[in-house]
C-alpha cells in the first residue's frame, strides 16, 4: 500500500512511501523518499537525504542533495552524483558517471565503465582509469594516476610519482615526485625529471610544437605547472594545459583541448574551447562544454551548467539555476534545485523535476514523469506543486496532479488517474479510462463516469453521469441528470429537478418525484413509486407495491389487484369512508353509519392490533440503529469490528459492526443487529470516498 506523508507528498506502487514533511515523491514498489524534497523513481529506490534523487531499480541517495541514476546508483556523500548501474558516489562532492564506477573522496570525478577516482579532489575519466592519490587525474583508457596530485593522460599512460605526469600512449611517469613524460611509451623514472620526444629536461617544462622552430610560447610559469601547445598557459601551481591555446589559470587546474580553459582552482576542461569557470571544483568535458559556477559539471558538445553546483550532461544541455542538475540531449534545467532527466526536459521553477523525453515542469515544486515523441503534446506540471505522471500527462495548475495517458488536471488541486481521465473542476477527483470531472468539488470514479455541472456532483460506476450541480450517479449508466438529483443503480436515472431514482432500471422523471424499485417510474412532479415496477404517473400522485399504477393526479395506490383490502378505518363525525377497488385505487363510500356492524368492529380491532405490532417492530428498528456504528480503523490497521446496544420507548437492540481499507481513499463497512422484543433482523451497509 502506497503511503505518502507529507504535505504536497506523492507515493505510487506498492509499499511506496513519501515521507518527510513536504514535496516528496515516491514512484515504484517499495520506493522510498524519506526526506524533504526528495525523489525515488524506481523499485526498492531511497532517496533518503534532504533534497536527494534517486532513480533506478534499488539506486540509493542517502545524503543531502545526493543524486543517484542507474540500476544499483549509490550516491552517498552530500551533493554527490551516482549515473550509472552500480556507479558509486561516495563522498561530498563525487561525481561518479558510468557502470560500476567509484569516486570516494571529496570532490572526486569518475567517468567511464569501472573508472576509480579514490581521494580527495581526484578525476578518472575513461574505461578501467584509476586515479587513487588526493588531487590525482588519470584520463584515458586504464590510465592511471597512483600518487597525490599525479596526472596520466592517454591510452594506458600511468604517473607513480607525486605531482608526475604522463601524457601519451603507455606512457610513463615514475620517480618519487616531479616527473613529466610525454609523447607515446615515453617513459621519465627519476625525480624532477622530464621526458618529451626522447628529450630529457629537469624542473619545470614547457614544450611547443616545434622544439627547432625556435617560436614556442608555451608557459609554465609557477611551480609544479605544466603547459603544451602553441600558446598554451599553466599560470597557477601545479597546474596543467594541454593544446593549442589551452589555459590553466587555477591553483591545480586541468585544460584539455583547443582554447580549453580551466579557471578555478581544480577545474578540469577537456575539450576544443570548453571552459571550467568560477573558482573552485567545475568540470566541462565536451566541445564548447563550459561549467561557469563553483562545483559545476558540464560534460556533452556546448553543454552548460551555470548554476552554482550545477550539473549538465547530454548535447546543449543546460543547468542555470543553483544545483540545477539536466541529464540529456538538450535537456534544460533552471528552477533552483530543479532536475530535468531526458531529450529536452525542461524544469524551469524551483525544485521542479521533468523526467522524460520533452517533459516540462514549469511549476514551483512541480513534477512531471512521462515522454511524448510527437511534441504536439509534452507531460507538463506547469502549477505550483502540480504532478503529471504518464505521456502527455498535463497538471496545469497549482496543487494538481495528473496520471495516466493524456490525463488532464487543470484546476487548483485537481486530481486525474487513468488513460484519458480529466478533472477540470477545483478540487475535482476523476478516477478511470477516460473519466471527467467537471465541477468544484466534483467525483467521478469510472470508465468514461461524468460528473459535470459546476459544483459537488459525484459520478460513480462506469458511464455514470451526474451532470447537474449537487447531482449524484452511482451504478452502471447510471443518469442523474437533474439539479439536485440523485440515481442509484444500473441505468437508473433521475432526470428532473431534486427527482430521486433507486434501483435497477428506476427512473424519476418528474420535479422532486421519487422512484424506489426495480423498473419503478416515478413520472409526475411530486410523485412517489415505491416497488418493483411500480408506476406513479400523475402529479402527487402514490404508488406503493410491485406492479401498482397511480395514473390520476393525486391519486394513491397501495399494491394492485388482491393485495389490499377495503379498509374499514373511520373518523369520527365523518360521512365516508376510504375503500379500494380490485386495482387498489382508493375511492371514498358510503355512509359509515349504515355500515357500522359487528363484523366491521372485529376488522377494526385486527387492524388496530396489526398497527400495534408494526410500531413495536419500527421501535425496534430505531433500537437498531442507534446500536449500530461504524468502528474506526486504527492507523495501520485495515480491518475492525464493533458491537452495540440500543435502547428506544422501551425497546432493546443488539448489533455487531464491520469496517474495512479497500485502499487509502476507499473504506466498507456493513453491520446487523437484532430486536430483543420482536425479534426482527436489520442490516446496512456503507462506502466511503475521501480525496
Amino acid at each position: 500500500m502506497a503511503q505518502a506523508n507529507g504535505v504536497r507528498s506523492t507515493a505510487v506502487g506498492e509499499a511506496a512511501t513519501a515521507g518527510g514533511t513536504n514535496d516528496t515523491v515516491a514512484v515504484g514498489n517499495q520506493a522510498n523518499a524519506g526526506m524533504n524534497s526528495a525523489v525515488a523513481v524506481g523499485g526498492q529506490a531511497n532517496a533518503a537525504g534532504l533534497g536527494s534523487t534517486s532513480i533506478g531499480w534499488q539506486s540509493a541517495a542517502t545524503a543531502e542533495r545526493a543524486q543517484a541514476f542507474g540500476h544499483l546508483a549509490t550516491a552517498q556523500g552530500e551533493r554527490s552524483l551516482a549515473i550509472g548501474e552500480n556507479a558509486d558516489a561516495q563522498t561530498e562532492f563525487s561525481t561518479a558517471i558510468g557502470n560500476e564506477t567509484i569516486a570516494n573522496g571529496i570532490d572526486a570525478l569518475a567517468i567511464g565503465d569501472t573508472a576509480n577516482a579514490n581521494g580527495n579532489s581526484t578525476t578518472a575519466v575513461g574505461g578501467e582509469s584509476v586515479a587513487t592519490g588526493p588531487g590525482a587525474t588519470a584520463i584515458g583508457w586504464r590510465a592511471t594516476a597512483t600518487a597525490e596530485r599525479a596526472t596520466a593522460v592517454g591510452h594506458l599512460a600511468s604517473a607513480s610519482g607525486v605531482r608526475s605526469t604522463a601524457i601519451g600512449e603507455d606512457a610513463f611517469a615514475g620517480g618519487a615526485n616531479d616527473t613529466v613524460a610525454v609523447g607515446n611509451k615515453t617513459q621519465a623514472n627519476g625525480n624532477s625529471t622530464t621526458v618529451m620526444g626522447g628529450e630529457a629536461f629537469t624542473g619545470t617544462v614547457a614544450a611547443g610544437t616545434d622544439l627547432n622552430a625556435g617560436n614556442l610560447t608555451s608557459t609554465g610559469e609557477t611551480a609544479g605547472a605544466t603547459a603544451i601547445g602553441w600558446r598554451a598557459t599553466a599560470t597557477a601551481e601545479r597546474a596543467q594545459a594541454f593544446g593549442h591555446l589551452a589555459s590553466a589559470s587555477g591553483v591545480r587546474s586541468t585544460a584539455v583541448g583547443e582554447d580549453a580553459a580551466a579557471q578555478g582552482e581544480r577545474s578540469v576542461a577537456l575539450g576544443n574551447q570548453s571552459t571550467a569557470g568560477g573558482t573552485n571544483d567545475t568540470v566541462a568535458i565536451g566541445n564548447l562544454a563550459n561549467a561557469g559556477q563553483n562545483s559545476a559539471t558540464a560534460v556533452g558538445g556546448q553543454a552548460n551548467a551555470a548554476g552554482l553546483g550545477s550539473t549538465s550532461i547530454g548535447w546543449q544541455s543546460e543547468a542555470t539555476g543553483e544545483r540545477a542538475q539536466a541529464f540529456g540531449h538538450l535537456a534544460n534545467a533552471s528552477g533552483v534545485r530543479s532536475t530535468a532527466v531526458g531529450e529536452a526536459a525542461n524544469a524551469s521553477s524551483d525544485n521542479a523535476i521533468a523526467i522524460g523525453n520533452q517533459s516540462v515542469a514549469s511549476g514551483l515544486d512541480a513534477v512531471a514523469i512521462g515522454g511524448d515523441r510527437s511534441g504536439v503534446r509534452q507531460t507538463t506540471a506547469s502549477g505550483t506543486s502540480s504532478t503529471a505522471i504518464g505521456a502527455q500527462a498535463q497538471a496545469t495548475q497549482a496543487g494538481a496532479t495528473a496520471m495516466g495517458w493524456q490525463s488532464t488536471a487543470s484546476a487548483e488541486r485537481a486530481q486525474a488517474f487513468g488513460h484519458l481521465a480529466s478533472a477540470t473542476g477545483v478540487r475535482s477527483t476523476a478516477v478511470g479510462e477516460a473519466a471527467v470531472a467537471q465541477g468544484e468539488r466534483s467525483v467521478a470514479l469510472g470508465n468514461e463516469a461524468v460528473a459535470g455541472g459546476t459544483n459537488d456532483t459525484v459520478a460513480i460506476g462506469n458511464l455514470a453521469n451526474a451532470g447537474q450541480n449537487s447531482a449524484t450517479a452511482v451504478g452502471g449508466q447510471a443518469n442523474a441528470a437533474g439539479l439536485g438529483s440523485s440515481s442509484i443503480g444500473w441505468q437508473s436515472a433521475a432526470t428532473a429537478e431534486r427527482a430521486q431514482a433507486f434501483g435497477h432500471l428506476a427512473k424519476a422523471t418528474g420535479v422532486r418525484s421519487t422512484a424506489v424499485g426495480e423498473a419503478a417510474q416515478a413520472q409526475g412532479a411530486g410523485s412517489v413509486s415505491l416497488g418493483n415496477q411500480s408506476t406513479a404517473g400523475g402529479i402527487n400522485s402514490i404508488a406503493i407495491g410491485n406492479g401498482a399504477n397511480a395514473a390520476g393526479d393525486n391519486q394513491i395506490v397501495l399494491g394492485n389487484a388482491g393485495q389490499l383490502q377495503a379498509s374499514t378505518a373511520s373518523q369520527s363525525g365523518g360521512t365516508n369512508i376510504v375503500t379500494t377497488d380490485a386495482n387498489g385505487t382508493l375511492g371514498t363510500s358510503v355512509s359509515i353509519d349504515s355500515l357500522a356492524t359487528s363484523q366491521q368492529f372485529n376488522d377494526l380491532r385486527r387492524q388496530y392490533n396489526r398497527q400495534e405490532d408494526r410500531l413495536d417492530e419500527a421501535e425496534d428498528g430505531i433500537a437498531m440503529a442507534l446500536s449500530m456504528e461504524t468502528p474506526v480503523i486504527p492507523s495501520g490497521k485495515r480491518y475492525a469490528m464493533g458491537f452495540g446496544t440500543g435502547y428506544y420507548n422501551g425497546s432493546t437492540a443488539v448489533s455487531a459492526s464491520f469496517a474495512g481499507r479497500a485502499s487509502d481513499s476507499v473504506t466498507i463497512s456493513a453491520g446487523a443487529g437484532v430486536g430483543a422484543d420482536t425479534g426482527k433482523v436489520g442490516a446496512r451497509g456503507g462506502v466511503t470516498f475521501a480525496w
